[in-house]
């Protein structure tokens, strides 16, 4: 009987906690860690000896630049790499020049807390020059084979010709494949409005009709419109499954979250949320995360002039992450010790003034909330299984949602000011919200914010002061009401601490709407871009009375500070041609903001090309096929033709 034929049958509840001994005990004496799975065909872990770069955490460089690549082999012996195009119908194979030996070396991605660095087999290769019809910039697939094995990772180099100093991103927050909470969603909205329409739309864009198509087609709806955006990347604020309510479905839904985000058409960086790590009926969700998507924490180089630090915001004990079926023991955000330290590190030359790079935040929950002081979890348990992991879950009523954990949510906002870290991008709250500390009120920064976890949802900016009232070292927030609103939307705006930036649910459980988050990030001030037309969105009372599940809980004018994400189902694409000589799309745009992007249209191999409503960014041949790259524009409530045809025709 295999993992999953076992799971199946166990079921769930106490007798789930029991199972989940031997994966999430902390042994006295023993370093807590995900165990990895047992790679029988129930799961078949995505990464294995390739280890960077990854889907998960890919490579961002330009032509002639050095790839960096690890590889967990003792004696690979002779390396070779090929990068082939991760979309299209090319299959053009750019074979890259290893610049040295190969060397064993520490991971600069991959950090465990509770052993010694990672070493692996680094090779180095050397990209060729960017061309417009060769090697053109785009998303490519890594092949790597050595003396007695091969290996290779989707989507894992993003090449540009010059990487922008004002990079497009796009922010996907809490897809939570096989959530059935928006089926619950979906009842409440039709209860508020009186109508069937909602429950069998929401069902609809939840399940599908049982193909892979069109399961989960409301995050696969919100992949496709951030891909006609064609943004320089792409980032995931955690929780990609649900991991709650069946034993042996969390591997499936690694699978399906696996399949799904493979869609996206630019590189993508990935933060594990609550839902990815629960110890679930023996398996352990951090555990199946680490084998598909990476690191549970790294920083990288983003071109030359942006570096991005995610973290795991769910960095509890695996007793604290145990639960069954609906019953999970902790919720909220912690970053322990090992974390910070490694952070600390990360940070310093920022802190120093060494480096001047744009510096970016990732994470799932977001350390700028209120403390969730009225729900604090107990201190960290080291003890018997089952017996305690019950307990545990028997406190499911009384277990907070927001930052929970007792360490380092100040010191996080602290080194963020002192590091001058632009902005941090997260999730978990299934709706949007924006803030700014205020580094020079205090021995603790204030917070100016938009309604949140655990503050007044009255519609109104917020300035939460800190201090420490107890005496006790643990600062307390309480609100304000000494700042006129206009002077707090332009601290949000224009202040000097760091930016957060919550993004709604592509898919789940809301009281908003379903969407995802654009915004620009000028690497050269440091600038982060939401408040605009392109991208926060314009709410007005009539959208939120029509799109929001509770539109009173919303207010239009926080628009002026780029309050709310994008909804989707406003923007979409549809061939309109496709002959072999002739190849059209048109894009139908039903945002309130103008869009744009770019498309990539294949025809037949011929002499030249005549391009229609955009302009072309490259061009790529391989065999008798044709790839034509088209920038284009459109204006708000419009819509607009993209077309290429061979001239011969």
């Amino acid at each position: 009987m295999d993992r999953r034929e076992f799971l199946t049958l166990a079921g769930t509840g106490a007798g789930s906690l029991v199972l989940a001994g031997p994966a999430a005990a902390d042994h006295e004496g023993e370093e807590e860690y995900p165990q990895p799975v047992d790679g029988t065909e129930s799961y078949e872990p995505k990464i294995r000896t390739l280890k960077y770069p990854l889907a998960g955490v890919p490579a961002v460089l330009e032509g002639g630049d050095t790839l960096r690549v690890e590889l967990d082999a003792t004696d690979p012996g002779a390396v070779t790499a090929t990068l082939e195009p991760s979309f299209g119908a090319t299959d053009t194979c750019i074979q890259l020049e290893r610049t040295g030996p190969v060397e064993r070396a520490e991971s600069e991605v991959w950090t465990d807390p509770h052993a010694e660095p990672e070493t692996f087999a680094v090779a180095e290769f050397e990209l060729p020059p960017v061309t417009r019809r060769t090697f053109v910039p785009d998303l490519y697939d890594l092949h790597v084979c050595w003396d007695d094995g091969a290996d290779h990772q989707p989507r894992a180099v993003s090449v540009h010709h010059s990487f922008p100093d004002d990079p497009e991103i796009a922010v996907l927050a809490d897809p939570q494949i096989a959530d059935p909470r928006a089926l619950e969603t979906g009842a409440e909205e039709s209860a508020n409005k009186q109508e069937i329409e909602p429950a069998v739309t929401r069902t609809r864009r939840t399940t599908g009709d049982g193909t892979a198509d069109s399961r989960w087609n409301a995050t696969q709806r919100a992949i496709r419109e951030v891909n006609l955006l064609d943004p320089d990347l792409v980032l995931v604020a955690g929780d990609l499954t649900f991991g709650q309510d069946a034993p042996g479905k969390y591997v499936t839904e690694y699978e399906e979250a696996w399949r799904v985000f493979n869609r996206v058409r630019a590189p993508t960086y990935m933060v594990l949320g609550n839902h990815d790590g629960y110890v679930q009926s023996g398996v352990d969700g951090k555990a199946l995360y680490r084998e598909t998507f990476g690191p549970f924490y790294y920083g990288v180089d983003v071109g030359e002039d942006l570096h991005l630090v995610a973290l795991d915001t769910y960095d509890w004990s695996a007793l604290d992450r145990t639960g069954g079926s609906a019953v999970v023991s902790t919720y909220g955000g912690q970053v322990r010790d090992p974390q910070y330290e490694w952070l600390q590190a990360e940070m310093e030359p920022w802190v120093t003034g060494e480096r001047d790079a744009t510096l970016l935040g990732l994470g799932h929950h977001n350390p700028s909330w209120q403390w969730d002081g009225d729900h604090p979890p107990a201190d960290e348990t080291r003890g018997t299984p089952g017996a305690e992991q019950f307990g545990r879950g028997t406190r499911f009523f009384t277990t907070g949602q927001a930052w929970t954990g007792r360490r380092h949510q100040f010191d996080l906002r602290a080194l963020f000011d002192a590091a001058g870290m632009s902005a941090f991008v997260a999730g978990h709250s299934h709706r949007d919200r924006i803030s700014r500390t205020v580094p020079s009120a205090g021995a603790f920064a204030d917070v100016v914010e938009t309604p949140g976890p655990h503050s007044p949802n009255d519609r109104r900016y917020h300035y939460v002061e800190y201090a420490d009232r107890d005496g006790d070292g643990r600062p307390e927030g309480e609100l304000s009401d000494d700042h006129p609103q206009a002077a707090l939307a332009d601290s949000i705006l224009d202040g000097e601490g760091t930016l957060y930036v919550n993004c709604t649910t592509s898919a789940s459980s809301t009281g908003q709407y379903w969407g995802w988050r654009p915004l620009s990030v000028d690497t050269v001030s440091g600038d982060v871009t939401l408040a605009s037309d392109e991208y926060g969105y314009p709410a007005t009372e009539e959208f939120l009375a029509d799109r929001a599940v509770y539109p009173d809980s919303w207010n239009p004018d926080h628009s002026e500070v780029g309050l709310y994400s994008h909804p989707s189902y406003l923007l979409d694409v549809e061939t309109v041609t496709d002959t072999g000589t002739e190849s059209a799309v048109r894009i139908e745009n039903d945002l309130a903001t103008p869009v744009s992007g770019a498309v990539v249209l294949s025809v037949e191999a011929c002499d030249g090309l005549a391009v229609e409503g955009g302009s072309r960014e490259w061009t790529r041949t391989d065999g008798d096929v044709t790839e034509c790259k088209v920038a284009y524009e459109v204006s708000a409530d419009d819509e607009t033709t993209v077309r290429v045809r061979c001239r011969s025709a």
